[in-house]
């Protein structure tokens, strides 16, 4: 049972206001208590029956989050309460939808089923990154999607080597590299040739940007692995490391990043009738007519 909903909306815009007033409306008639997330709802006109909260306060104060938006704002909000072991949804705003699969024309009627407690529920890999500088942590993030090392706005590739856990795997030249959860296997990894991995393996892809050589490869393996990127003793902040394309953290070669499995999954409330290939199927024309 759902009872304390927190409410997270979209940063750039007003687009959301009026499906986020339609959500309030319902869920308070339904006699829940509804929480709007005060970093991303603080301009929203209406919210006398649904308090602004702080995110840190509002995550362990609720039972459901209901993202309104794109995926590129359930990624940030996925982040934020992955820890907690809230489960989420997404309300469609956005232009693809991979995360974010119901539309706003039909959000009262898959809702209503969800407090009713008809759904569908999966959970979802995450990776955890750790930045260390000698034998200092320096740095960690969650990422859903993935975590890059690429190069910044220098033309030249970067260098760097990469062990699985512990064992030197090898050595290259690139723009980059894309490790991706299965999740983000259709995200940034696909656009650079990666592999689409069904959201329920426990494994991790490893994409090069553009790599020197032809003979490097997508490599697949499994979830239980930590990775480890060195960079070369030439990279002065010529590199970076983006998790889910959202926050970035200059390295240099005295920065060694690790990325595993995150210890908590995220859990993802889907209708009824989700089907994942469905949705693949719609998403990237797989069966369109050429002609």
């Amino acid at each position: 049972m759902f009872d304390r909903i927190g409410i997270f909306g979209k940063y750039s815009g007003d687009q959301c206001w009026e499906n986020i007033k339609t959500l309030v409306d319902f869920l308070i008639s339904k006699s829940r208590t509804v929480y709007l997330d005060k970093a991303s709802c603080a301009n929203f006109p209406e919210h006398d029956n649904a308090p602004l909260i702080e995110r840190e306060q509002l995550k362990k104060q609720i039972d459901l989050a209901i993202m309104v938006g794109g995926d590129g704002t359930f990624l940030d909000v996925a982040r934020s309460i992955a820890n907690e072991n809230v489960p989420m949804m997404g309300i469609n705003l956005g232009r693809l939808g991979f995360l974010t699969d119901i539309s706003p024309e039909d959000m009262l009627v898959i809702i209503d089923e969800v407090l009713s407690g008809v759904y569908r529920k999966e959970k979802r890999n995450l990776l955890n990154v750790k930045i260390m500088q000698y034998d200092e942590q320096i740095f960690e993030s969650l990422a859903l999607n993935d975590v890059v090392i690429h190069k910044t706005a220098s033309p030249l590739m970067i260098e760097f080597e990469t062990f699985v856990d512990g064992r030197f795997l090898n050595s290259q030249r690139s723009d980059g590299m894309i490790i991706s959860t299965p999740t983000g296997s259709t995200a940034y990894a696909l656009s650079a040739g990666g592999p689409i991995l069904d959201p329920s393996l426990d494994a991790i892809s490893l994409v090069s940007i553009n790599p020197h050589t032809m003979s490097t490869r997508p490599y697949v393996i499994s979830g239980e692995s930590v990775i480890e990127l060195r960079a070369h003793e030439s990279c002065k902040k010529t590199a970076q490391i983006i998790c889910d394309g959202q926050i970035t953290y200059d390295i240099s070669a005295h920065h060694h990043t690790f990325v595993s499995r995150n210890e908590k999954y995220l859990t993802l409330i889907h209708p009824k009738n989700h089907d994942h290939f469905e949705l693949l199927r719609a998403k990237l024309h797989w069966g369109d007519k050429l002609f």
